[in-house]
């Protein structure tokens, strides 16, 4: 069994029942009307239940043991400081092009560098900036920045 991902997923757990724990002394209000610890109380509740699934998956599956030192063999560290540069671009670009325009780019970037094709990567930018638009702008009544063109 992979130790790492016994690990990872109770650090996870911690890390989730805290947040939980927090949000509820913030308030979490109702779906109409969310309070303060809306959004990190059901981010925390997924993350309890996709550690709880990763620990139970990990626990049953007996597999070869896994050295720590292959943690880090095949990470891509210019995807690590690209996506950090896009975030950092982004939260500065926000305000000034709007969320629709500015997440748009941001999810066409990310995308791309998952090696998706330029029509998929297009179709899942448009989905994810629609959806989440949507999703806070008529479902939770979130402003978002409408930035110079008034979008």
């Amino acid at each position: 069994m992979d130790q790492r991902n016994l690990i990872s997923s109770i650090i996870w757990f911690l890390l989730a029942a805290f947040v939980l724990i927090i949000s509820l002394s913030l308030g979490v209000g109702a779906l109409n009307n969310p309070q303060a610890g809306f959004m990190p109380f059901w981010t925390g509740l997924l993350v309890i239940i996709f550690s709880l699934v990763l620990f139970a998956m990990t626990y049953r599956k007996r597999s070869v043991a896994v050295r720590w030192v292959d943690l880090w063999h095949k990470v891509s560290w210019r995807k690590i400081v690209v996506v950090a540069a896009c975030l950092a671009i982004y939260a500065v670009v926000l305000p000034w092009a709007g969320y629709l325009i500015a997440t748009g780019v941001l999810m066409t970037l990310l995308f791309r560098l998952s090696s998706m094709k330029i029509w998929t990567t297009a179709f899942s930018a448009a989905l994810s900036v629609g959806f989440s638009y949507g999703l806070f702008h008529f479902i939770l009544k979130t402003p978002l920045p409408r930035g110079i063109w008034g979008f």
